[in-house]
């Protein structure tokens, strides 16, 4: 190429690259990329300002996690107040553990990774103990070396139980607390742990925060001292660590222990209708002398759906007793009513007085029950029964107070077929029998209404209008007091009316003594009964009377006594008017707790002859048959006696008398009737050695089978043995079994081939196996209990029975697992038992709520669920079936220790500097301004350009003072820089004193800035 021609063409490279450096450098500025590491479009105006994020993502002791880090820069491009931000392109960071002054260094697996904007890296946390530490980051980038720290609390999950030396204490108290910290996944102490102790008041106000690490065996303790003037109520203490916490509740109030006790039970664990319950009980001194002349105050209270009679809850159970020289006291009380139903609790709170006038409180609880026995029932499906299937069901059967009938043999019928002879059915150690059972189409039981409780009512006779027919007008007050007095008396004849009320009119003559020698009334049988009342009775003595007496009698609560009356060939006249007052004058033999309509079990049949008046009765007992019947009482029969008609019979006759019996029923008020409901009604009756204990009756209702059920045998499975799986397909089932299926424990799957000819799955437990094993598919789940191979165990006794007032206490502890004596930490508190008079103290299970819990749908039988299994108290293989059907889920295995999750952000804000370094200025500017005002010519005036060279004046003398006169990014404050907030501070208007030395004609500060720009 000829020199003219490679200088031509070097030329035009050469303005290409000019001109494609000046567009860029239009949208990239160079500078900034070289010196900060930051790509921006406009160049920065200052120096940047950097902040550091660091975030730490999963990390655990001994597994991988995340760390990233990033650097952003600050800056501005004019304004003072502005902030814009870029990522920092090169950095280079170093991340350490840091527990108190002690730095370990993290060092990244693979190194350090660019992503995006971040520096990204795997990490591994040492073994180190639970606490709180820091995860430092020390970045090195063009624009300067920063750290920073992120708060990383490093604890494994846990469980805290706290607990205080008693519940109850008064203000000036000093109250005592321990906790407990043990590792959730296998409940092990977690020794050394940090923790921190929270007392709150009954307001919630803290009033102590103090740290308290862990010592041996997991446990921290702690104490409180209360104020004399402490605030009575529920005081709360905590014990926190990382994410876990305990706190227990106590009680603060002034107390006296009581110096004596009231103790009360009843003599048999349940009363049955018919029986007499009877209560015993004592009242006795804390050294366990005899309070004698102790009274005993009772209120009671009946607890269940059955109705108690109306006059037990008006005071007809016992009130009061008072004890005898041995401090003992006996109650006995009324008959327990044929209408129970179901079961109901009588109970009592008791007050004891003693000589002094000091009282204790007790309670006391009677159990009354319809049936010696209880039966519950738990169904694959629930607690239903499926016609055409055979279902499994589980039955639990108990004595009325809830003590299991172990090894019971029980016999379940149909309630509903006569002829059914029942399934028999032994029950294991928990008193749970299994049976298969198929009950047939569902039918309409009758469930028995529930008896009818009338509401007190006012009196059924009253007294209407009185005259004395011979001294005119009204009788005397003597007389009229008389009168009132009677009225209860008349009320028995009220039997003969049997509904509203009915007006009985009467004159009663008396003599100078108040003897009644004559009552006139007319035939009806209730004022034949008012007189024959009456004629026995006595006025007040005074001059003779004779007084025209108006009473109205009311129909009584007593139950109607219906008959059927059947002659052959026909009924005499008149027999039906007499048997029907017979039949009212016998309606008090019937009581007044009748509840349902029945036929009497007794009947009578009559005979007349004729010519004769005499009728004759004789009485026979009915054939037995499905209905009941009531067994009348002999007041019946007397009531209804051979009597004489008012004219003789025109012809002999025989007949028959049916008796029925309709319960009282108030007006206004409906009366309680049988409901029904379809499903099953079974008769389980349990003999204990071939002797019938009792029997019940047990309803379920009708269900559905489900697609897939599947069913674990052995549910009390051993590690190192084997379960197996049998998948159960219902009716509506559609699809092919699975190939496999898998077992889970502790968050271990364990897979099985399936045996599609016997559709089960066997698996081999694993020797380290304890817990739950689940297998689940379709829908359907079977769960299996490994207990562990052993256990903890505490026994403490007193090395002698008895000690001397004085004497020290020497307590024995020993602590096992399984068979073998080991160490363990055990607590003690020791109170006076007196205070568990006042406040519940803590029960053998406190520690109990600690462990895993599983999810249950509901208790199997009401009273069993998955804690109980797992703490061993399920020992049957029948009882631990059913609990196992009512598991909706095994609790979630526990992590070993918990991922980490935290980040740190470094702040930035440019007004921190500007207005500090300004507001320094400011002064010197005020400074200067004032000595202008002193010594400059009168004629010179402020104006904007002499405050401008005012202002950096000021920045000159702070400089000189060595004082920061800049931005947040560096830069010497200038005036066009400021943000208006600010600069309005310097207007002329504001700094000048003196108003002379400002122009008359003022130009707009704001504007003059922003124009000239100074």
């Amino acid at each position: 190429m000829k020199p003219k021609t490679r200088k031509v063409v070097l030329g035009i490279v050469a303005g290409l690259v000019l001109l494609v450096a000046f567009i860029v450098t239009r949208f990239f500025c160079f500078s900034a990329w070289a010196r900060y590491g930051i790509s921006v479009g406009s160049c920065p105006d200052g120096r940047p300002r950097q902040t550091l994020s660091a975030f730490a993502e999963g990390l655990r002791r001994g597994s991988p996690g995340t760390v990233r880090i990033g650097a952003q820069a600050h800056y501005t491009t004019g304004p003072a107040d502005r902030d814009y931000t870029a990522w920092v392109g090169r950095v280079s960071p170093q991340v350490f553990l840091v527990q108190g002054s002690q730095e370990t260094p993290l060092v990244p697996k693979g190194g350090w990774e660019e992503r995006a904007h971040w520096r990204v890296g795997e990490v591994t946390l040492p073994q180190i103990p639970d606490g709180d530490y820091l995860l430092r980051a020390k970045v090195k980038t063009p624009l300067a070396e920063q750290t920073i720290d992120v708060p990383l609390p490093v604890y494994a999950p846990a469980r805290v139980h706290v607990l205080t030396d008693r519940p109850l204490y008064e203000p000036g108290n000093t109250v005592l607390f321990r906790s407990v910290a043990l590792r959730a996944k296998d409940l092990a102490p977690l020794d050394g742990r940090p923790g921190v102790w929270s007392v709150m008041d009954p307001s919630g106000e803290v009033l102590l925060e103090e740290k308290s690490p862990a010592g041996a065996w997991g446990v921290a303790s702690g104490s409180f001292p209360l104020d004399s003037g402490a605030a009575s109520g529920d005081w709360r203490v905590l014990w926190s660590s990382g994410d876990a916490q305990g706190e227990a509740t106590f009680r603060v109030e002034p107390f006296t222990l009581p110096r004596f006790r009231v103790e009360a039970s009843p003599h048999k664990p349940y009363y049955r209708p018919g029986e007499k319950p009877v209560v015993r009980g004592s009242v006795a001194y804390s050294s366990g002398a005899p309070v004698v002349g102790a009274k005993v105050a009772l209120r009671w209270n009946v607890f269940g759906d059955w109705p108690a009679p109306v006059d037990w809850t008006d005071g007809g159970l016992a009130q009061t007793a008072v004890v005898d020289r041995s401090g003992r006291f006996t109650l006995e009380l009324p008959p327990v009513p044929g209408d129970l139903r179901g079961q109901v609790t009588l109970s009592a709170a008791l007050d004891a007085t003693d000589p002094a006038g000091d009282h204790v409180s007790g309670s006391v609880a009677v159990l009354l029950t319809q049936e010696a026995i209880k039966v519950s029932a738990v169904t694959e499906i629930g607690e239903a029964l499926v016609q055409g299937f055979n279902n499994r069901m589980y039955l639990r059967v108990t004595d009325a107070a809830g003590m299991v009938l172990p090894k019971a043999e029980l016999v379940v019928k149909r309630a509903w077929d006569p002829a059914d002879k029942g399934i028999a059915a032994k029950a294991d150690e928990d008193g749970v029998a299994s049976l298969q059972v198929d009950p047939g189409p569902a039918v309409n039981v009758v469930i028995p209404a529930m008896p009818y409780r009338p509401r007190p009512r006012p009196r059924t006779v009253t007294l209407g209008s009185v005259e004395d027919l011979i001294a005119g007008g009204e009788p005397s007050l003597a007389d009229r007091k008389v009168l009132d007095g009677w009225l209860g008396a008349l009320e028995p004849c009220g039997r003969y009316v049997s509904s509203g009320a009915e007006e009985v009119e009467l004159g009663v003559r008396a003599d100078a003594a108040g003897n009644v020698t004559a009552v006139g009334v007319d035939g009806r049988p209730i004022s034949r009964c008012v007189a024959q009342v009456l004629k026995d009775k006595r006025l007040a003595a005074g001059p003779e009377r004779l007084l025209h007496l108006s009473y109205s009698l009311s129909a009584p609560p007593l139950p109607e006594l219906g008959f059927y009356n059947q002659g052959v060939p026909g009924t005499p006249d008149g027999l039906e008017e007499a048997l029907n007052e017979m039949a009212s004058d016998a309606r008090p033999c019937l009581g007044r707790n009748l509840n349902e309509e029945i036929e009497l079990e007794r009947f009578a049949t009559w005979r007349t002859t004729k010519g004769s008046k005499q009728v004759a009765l004789s009485w026979a007992t009915q054939p037995k048959g499905e209905e009941r019947r009531l067994r009348a009482d002999p007041c019946v029969e007397g009531k209804f006696r051979g009597f004489d008609l008012e004219e003789a019979a025109d012809s002999s006759a025989v007949g028959v008398l049916r008796l029925r019996a309709v319960p009282y029923v108030e007006p206004g008020e409906s009366r309680p009737q049988p409901t029904t409901m379809l499903g099953y009604e079974f008769l389980v009756t349990a003999r204990i050695g071939g002797e019938e204990v009792g029997a019940a009756k047990l309803r379920l209702v009708p269900g559905s089978v489900p697609s897939i059920r599947l069913r674990a045998t052995p549910v009390l499975a051993t590690a190192g043995g084997e379960l197996k799986v049998e998948i159960l397909r219902g009716p509506d089932f559609n699809g092919e079994l699975p190939e496999k299926l898998w077992m889970v424990n502790e968050g271990t799957s364990y897979e099985s081939k399936t045996d599609a000819d016997r559709r089960s799955a066997t698996f081999k437990i694993p020797a380290s196996a304890q817990g739950w094993l689940q297998v689940s598919w379709g829908g359907a789940q079977a769960l299996a209990y490994v207990a562990p191979k052993a256990s903890l165990s505490v026994a403490l006794r007193a090395e002698k029975e008895r000690y001397a007032p004085g004497q020290s206490a020497k307590l024995l502890i020993e602590t096992r697992m399984g068979e073998k004596g080991t160490s363990a930490a055990v607590g003690l508190s020791g109170v006076d038992e007196s205070l568990a008079q006042l406040m519940p103290l803590p029960g053998p299970d406190e520690m109990a709520r600690l462990r895993p819990q599983a999810s249950m749908s509901s208790a199997a039988f009401g009273t069993l669920d998955a804690q109980a299994l797992a703490m061993g108290r399920v020992r049957g293989p029948n009882a631990a079936a059913a609990v196992v059907l009512r598991v909706a889920s095994p609790p979630p295995p526990q992590e070993i220790d918990q991922y980490v999750h935290s980040n740190g952000q470094g702040v930035f804000t440019p007004l921190e500097d500007l207005t500090d370094h300004f507001y320094a200025v400011l002064g010197e500017l005020h400074a200067q301004t004032r000595i202008w005002e002193e010594k400059a010519l009168e004629s010179e005036k402020m104006r904007p350009q002499k405050m401008v060279e005012l202002w950096e004046a000021a920045l000159a003398a702070c400089e000189k003072r060595g004082e920061a006169v800049g931005d947040a990014y560096g830069r010497r404050l200038r005036l066009s820089w400021l943000p208006p907030d600010l600069l309005s501070l310097v207007d002329p208007r504001q700094v000048v004193v003196r108003g002379t030395r400002l122009p008359e004609d003022m130009e707009n500060w704001q504007a003059w800035v922003r124009k000239e720009e100074p």
